[in-house]
Order: structure tokens, then sequence, then C-alpha cells
């Protein structure tokens, strides 16, 4: 029978314990030093093997620690140390359904133990399991009611759990049982407070929490904060009058906050939104921009809401401010309101009476004295951007020239140029023009960034490396590694698309997971703050963090990358099972063995193990990506992407798409059918949606081995959401929709029916498309026909047609 930690004799024990403190400290080699002293002397001694185990897993020997550990739970699968560490080396690599279930394990053994405790109520917070972490942390109180964080997280746990009254009972509790404020400092007090009042204006009482907001005001040190609130439930009680002055209060130390005018303009009875509110609402910010004339945000609100003359006079107002200024991000700022034609045209049109103005007379016409000679440059330079908008490209180029050549030092009539070209197809030109902008301006970081994604955008990936390391620091050995240090999600994201388009799917794809890793590290960082933001009673911004990481895999990046793994894993997948299976492309240093020097010349680095401990440069034994694509199964990483898809934005018709792509595969048909009901629900005239449903339908129909009554289950279900719909009718009802033809030469291509689909696509640059004929669809539509088997003549044919659509082009 295997000993306890108490059953050892005395000089093991105290190594025992020396071990642990070895661990808090990061001294893991030396733990790890201590703990095989003491397997000398007692080999089968459970505990000693799990925190062994712990020791190995932290010095990069993952495998064998958990082994090791795995070794000890079976000489004693009772001990609450044992299961316990278990539970931190499960955390640590990020496993927390594993180790919650662990530290479960290690709480029957020592139901009462503090420690297990909190970390487990930190996990449950973090898996979002709000009822049993308002368990744990009831615990945490009745065992030690004299220590503050256990009140603080249990009051956050209530209100995560949607109890505010409980958790603003646990406030006043804890109150009740504090020393003063001798328990926290001024600053965590105030906090405390200000959430205490908070957590009172959240159950209704909205009286009683002004009372105590007026109440608290000495002991508040976030002015803000206490001002935003008493402003929020003045106007929530209907004291107009006083909320009035409380928002004019706030407008004044931040006229740039959408928030307080619209609480401004509530206390007048008035809401932005409202039509029949305009001329209201534009009398009081017209009031607001004499009192606060240098607010830039005052004077472009009436935009949003005003039409007509009202609207052409306050963008009148706008556009000369930012000519005057020279304010190169005026389109931008601006560009929002060309979603209403009318605005859109309206500005058109102001900007080119202003521009007309200033190139005869260099004044506007209510102008006393000369424009900056500036103001025409700035003028053209939104003009050409105008241009663009509606895919004038020529005019805007032309625009754009000649402002060039009246300014040719300006660095931003180079990017713009540069985006013109890009949008009209001519990437190489747009990187061009950009990389002559930069040059303009080596000190520039942004146009620096913008010449690195232009050149991953025409698939220049070392050219473009040479050029982002120019802003790591001197004094970086490893420059290339420090790319992806600094999380530069956006520069793994375009390499990603460079290396897909060049056909290395093994490169594309450990691009896209780093970018992915990047967000989940978002993700998991929130887990320190579960003990900081207790322990420092900053429950407001706690709150905060919670919900805001619920939102990180919401991220438009994010899902751009974890789509296009998604579609690189289906690819890998279908090369695989039409007998041409995908190679990982090698580089010339792949097959050379790496010296130390060359680890850090291969992006490594040098980590600190530990306290004084140094570490070995790590070596990337997979610069090709080659554990991507010779993986057994292409599938499965792809669906654990599709589900996080699934989680974060099932509001979007592409998850669903990409869902049906891989459950498909992998003949899950009843969730096929369900993610083909859940992009009907988002849009029921999809283009995707009846070449998807044929698909099935016949995926159904060649699927043998599916049980016959579930087919017809599923036939049934998919006959009356779907009825008799064809690819072919579909893509008939809708002739003037290039992305109904290409959805249909998609479900036609994946059908086998190359000879339908190519027809398709040589259409696609017909003019029957009309406006629907985008850069991005005559690319796929090129894609999709050299896929199909075309043969050269075609694809020329094809080329030519492109580019009468797009003059400009050279992608073609």
């Amino acid at each position: 029978m295997s000993l306890t930690v108490t059953e050892l004799p005395h000089k093991e024990q105290a190594l025992f314990r020396s071990a642990l403190k070895l661990y808090e400290s990061h001294q893991y080699k030396k733990g790890l030093k201590i703990s095989d002293q003491i397997l000398k002397k007692f080999p089968t001694h459970g505990e000693t093997l799990a925190v062994k185990g712990m020791f190995l897993a932290h010095v990069d020997r993952r495998e064998e620690g958990y082994e090791t550990i795995k070794r000890g739970l079976e000489i004693n699968p009772k001990s609450s140390i044992s299961w316990h560490v278990y539970g931190l080396v499960c955390r640590k690599d990020l496993k927390y359904s594993e180790a919650i279930k662990c530290y479960e394990e290690a709480l029957k053994g020592d139901s009462e133990n503090i420690h297990i405790l909190r970390e487990q109520g930190q996990l449950y917070m973090h898996v979002r399991q709000f009822s049993k972490a308002v368990e744990v942390r009831q615990k945490l109180v009745k065992l030690n009611p004299s220590f503050p964080p256990f009140w603080m997280g249990l009051a956050a746990a209530h209100h995560m759990n949607g109890r505010h009254d409980l958790a603003l009972r646990v406030i006043g509790a804890h109150e009740q049982t504090a020393t003063g404020d001798a328990t926290f400092g001024r600053t965590q007090v105030s906090e405390l407070l200000l959430y205490k009042s908070w957590l009172v204006e959240l159950t209704g009482d909205l009286q009683q929490a002004l009372e105590s907001l007026k109440e608290i005001r000495p002991r508040i040190t976030d002015i803000t904060a206490w001002k935003e609130q008493k402003a929020r439930l003045l106007l929530k009680l209907g004291r107009r009058e006083a909320a009035a002055l409380a928002y004019q209060d706030l407008i004044e130390r931040n006229p740039e906050s959408d928030e307080y005018t619209a609480g401004y303009l509530a206390c007048n009875g008035l809401d932005i939104a409202r039509a029949e509110d305009a001329d209201s609402v534009l009398e009081v910010i017209e009031g607001l921009q004499q009192q606060f004339p240098s607010s830039n945000r005052l004077r472009f609100l009436p935009l949003t809401f005003c039409t007509g003359d009202s609207f052409a006079k306050a963008a009148e107002s706008l556009a000369k401010f930012a000519l005057r200024k020279g304010i190169p991000s005026l389109f931008a700022s601006v560009r929002a309101l060309y979603a209403d034609e009318a605005k859109g045209a309206a500005l058109g049109r102001l900007m080119e009476g202003l521009a007309t103005q200033l190139r005869d007379t260099q004044r506007f016409s209510d102008s006393t004295e000369d424009e900056p000679q500036s103001a025409l440059m700035w003028c053209n330079l939104y003009l050409v951007q105008h241009h663009d908008y509606y895919g004038d490209y020529e005019r805007a180029l032309s625009l754009v020239d000649e402002t060039i050549r009246a300014s040719a030092d300006t660095v931003e009539l180079y990017i713009i140029k540069a985006k013109i070209l890009k949008h009209a197809g001519d990437i190489r030109g747009a990187r061009d023009t950009m990389d002559f902008g930069r040059q303009k301006d080596l000190q520039d970081r942004y146009i620096n960034t913008k010449t690195v994604k232009y050149m991953l955008r025409n698939d220049e990936v070392e050219e473009a490396e040479k050029t982002f390391v120019l802003f790591i620091r001197d004094d970086e050995p490893n420059k290339v590694h420090e790319i992806v240090v600094i999380q530069a999600t956006w520069y793994m994201c375009e390499r990603g698309h460079a290396y897909r388009r060049l056909g290395d799917i093994g490169r594309a794809l450990k691009q896209f997971h780093q970018a992915i890793d990047v967000f989940t590290t978002y993700h998991h960082d929130q887990f320190d703050f579960h003990a900081y933001s207790v322990r420092k009673a900053a429950l407001r911004t706690y709150i905060d963090i919670l919900e805001w990481a619920n939102t990180v895999f919401t991220h438009p990046l994010f899902g751009n990358v974890a789509r296009a793994a998604i579609e690189c894993y289906i690819e890998l997948h279908d090369r695989k099972q039409a007998g041409s299976p995908v190679k990982a492309i090698p580089s010339p240093t792949d097959t050379k063995p790496l010296t130390r020097n060359g680890a850090a010349q291969h992006g490594q680095h040098h980590l600190s193990a530990g306290i004084d401990e140094a570490k070995a440069a790590s070596v990337d034994t997979d610069p090709s990506g080659a554990s991507f694509v010779d993986a057994d199964d292409h599938l499965a990483p792809a669906l654990a992407l599709v589900e996080r898809l699934e989680a974060a934005v099932s509001d979007q018709a592409e998850t669903h798409i990409l869902a049906f792509e891989v459950h498909l595969r992998m003949r899950k048909y009843f969730l096929v059918l369900k993610a083909l009901n859940a992009l009907k629900a988002i849009d029921a005239n999809h283009p995707a949606l009846v070449p998807m449903a044929v698909r099935l339908g016949k995926a159904l129909d060649t699927d043998a081995s599916f049980a016959a009554p579930m087919k017809a289950a599923l036939k049934s279900q998919l006959a009356k959401s779907f009825g008799d719909a064809s690819i072919e009718s579909s893509v008939a009802s809708h002739p003037e929709s290039l992305a109904f033809a290409l959805a249909g030469a998609k479900g036609l291509l994946s059908l086998g029916d190359a000879d339908a689909a190519r027809k398709l696509l040589r259409q696609a640059p017909s003019e029957a498309y009309g406006s629907t004929r985008t850069l991005a669809g005559l690319l796929e539509a090129g894609q999709l026909l050299t896929k199909s088997g075309a043969s050269t003549e075609e694809r020329d044919e094809f080329a030519v047609g492109a580019k009468k659509v797009l003059p400009l082009a050279t992608c073609f």
C-alpha cells in the first residue's frame, strides 16, 4: 500500500514540501531533482510521482509528465494532492473540463481545502458554469469569512448568474463583517462602492441607488463613473432637468461621446433615431456645437439623421473644416453615409462644387481670404475615393495622378492610388504604387504595414517579410519570430492566404492556426483576472472583462482565418479521397540539422524555464506545416473550428455553409440538414441553399450504408423544405445574379457534372450579370473554371471577357 505524505519519514516530508515551494517559485528543474531524490527511496510513493509528473510537464516533457501523474494516481487513486496536481497540469494545457473533473476528485478526499476550492471556483467562472461557481464560493466564504476576496468572488458569481439581488446581499454582508476601509485601499473602496450602487440600480431600486450614490461621493476616486451613473439614474427616474445638467457636465468632460449626447437628447425627450425629431435634435446639437466648437463628433453627428438642405448644410460645414485642417480621413469618416444613395450623391456634388471654387478662386464661396494651398489637394483626394466607391476607376486614377503631379510628396495620395488599383484588379500595380509611396517616408509605420499587406496579396511572401521586420526593434535577435510574439494577426492572415494561393496548404494552415492561437490566447488571458479582480475589488471591470471575453471569437479576422483553415482541411480531405493527396512543400533548410545558431535564424528564441533556469532554444520542427497536411484525419480539426464558429457567429451564413460541407463529408446527415435549415433561417433566398439541398439529396440516394428509415425521414424533411428544386432552376430564376451562377457551378462540380458547371462559368463575364460582376466574383469564377478542367482556349476566352469588365485588371 502506498504511503501518504504524512507517512513519509520526516526528512522526505520536508523534501516533498520544499518541492511544492519550488513549483510555486517556478524552479521546475530543481523541483524535479528533489522529486527524484524522494523516489529513489520510495519509488511507489504516488503523490511524489504526481508531483514529478507536474514538473516534467513544465519542462517540455508533457507526455512523460502525464504518464507519471497517472501512474501516481494508479498507486493512490484517493490522493487529494495527486488529483490537485493533475488538475493543475490540465489547467496549464487549457484542458479546463478535465481540470474541473480533477478538482472534483481532489475534493472527495479533502472537501475543505481552500486552495482547491478557490481554483475550482475560478475554473467554473472561466467555463461560464456560474451556478456551480456560486456553490463553491459559498463554501469558501463559510470556511474563511474574514477574507474579502472570497466575498467579492461570490458576488461576481451571483452577478454573472443573473442574481443581482443576491450579489447585493453578499456585498452588504461583507460590509458588516469587514473592519472598515483598512481592508482595501482608497481606490478599491471606491470601486466596491460604485459596484454596490450599480447593483442597486440593476435590482430596479433606482431611488435608493441615487441616494446611495450621493452618500458615497466623498469616498469615490473615479469621478467620471460616478457622474455617469448619476446622470443615468436621474434620467431613468424622469428628473429630466437635473439629468440634463448632469449630462451637460459629462459632455464638458468629453464632447466626443455619443453616449453622453444621446443621454442629453433623451433629457429633452428626443431620440436621434426618430425621423420626426430630426429638426429638434439638430437644434440641440447646434447649441452643443457652439459650446464645444472643437468637437469633431458633434460636427459629424447631424449627417447621420439630417436629410435634404439640412444635410447639405451640415456636410458643407464638416467638409470645409476638414479641408482647411488637412484631414486625410474625411472620406473614411463619412463612408458609412454612402449606404444612403441620396446622401452619397449629395456628398459628391458638394465636393465637386468645393473643388471648382478652390480651382477658380482658391476660396470657398463664403471665404473672405484664400484657403490653404493644400485644401484643393485634400478635396481632390476625397473625390478620388468617391469615384472609387462607385467603381469609376479610370476617373479616379486620372484625378489622383493629376493630384500627385501637383503634390508628389504626399504619402496619402499613393496609398489611395494603390487602393484604387487593387479594386480595379491590378494587384501588381497596387503593390508597386504602395511601395513607391513607402519610399517617400521610410519612418511611416502605417504605410510600411500597408505595403507588406499588398506584397502578400501579390504573393511576395519573402519580400513582405523583409519589409515587415524593418520596424522590429534593432536589439531583437530573432526578428522573424518577433512577428509571432507581437501577435500581428493581420500579417498571419494575409500570409496564410498568400501561401494558399501559391498552393502551399501546409504553410497556409500553419499561418491560419498561428492567428487562431492568438485569439485563443486573448480568450484564455482572462483567467488571471478571476483571482486578480476579486483581490482588488475591481468587480465592475471584472464583469466587463467576462462579457468582452464572450465576444472574442466574433472578431471578423478570426472568422476570416477560421473559415480559410476549414476550407484548407476540406481540400486536403477531398484530395486524399480522390487518390491525389496533397504533399507538404519542404524548404531547403527542412532537411538540414539545426544548430543552436540555426535555431535563432529560423525565428526561434531562448525562453526561461523558471527562476535562473536556462532553456535551450526551441526549434520549429515543422516549418512547412507537414503535420497539418499529413494528418490521418483532416475533418476532425475542421469540425472543431466549425463548432467554434457556430458558438460565436451562428448568425452568419458562411458558418452554416461550412458546417454543411464538413458534416456532409462525415456523413452526419441530420447535422447537414440542421445546417441547411439554419442557413434558410438566416436567408431563405441564399444562392447556396438549393445547390446544398440537392447535394444532400444526392448523398442520401447514394449512401447505401445509411439506415433506410432515417433516410426516408430526412428526405421527407428535405422535400418539405425545398420541394423538387434543382440547381438549374435556381440559377435560371436569377439570371441577373452571378452569385447564383457561382453557387450553381459549385454544386454541379460537387455532383460531378463538370460540363454543366463549365458552361455556367464561361458566361460569368456576360453583360447579363450586370453590376454583380465584381472582381472577387470573377476571380472565383476563374478558379472554378480551372477546377472544372477547362481547356486553355476556354480559360483565355474567360480572361478576355473579364478584362472587358475590369479593363485595368491584371489578375485574369
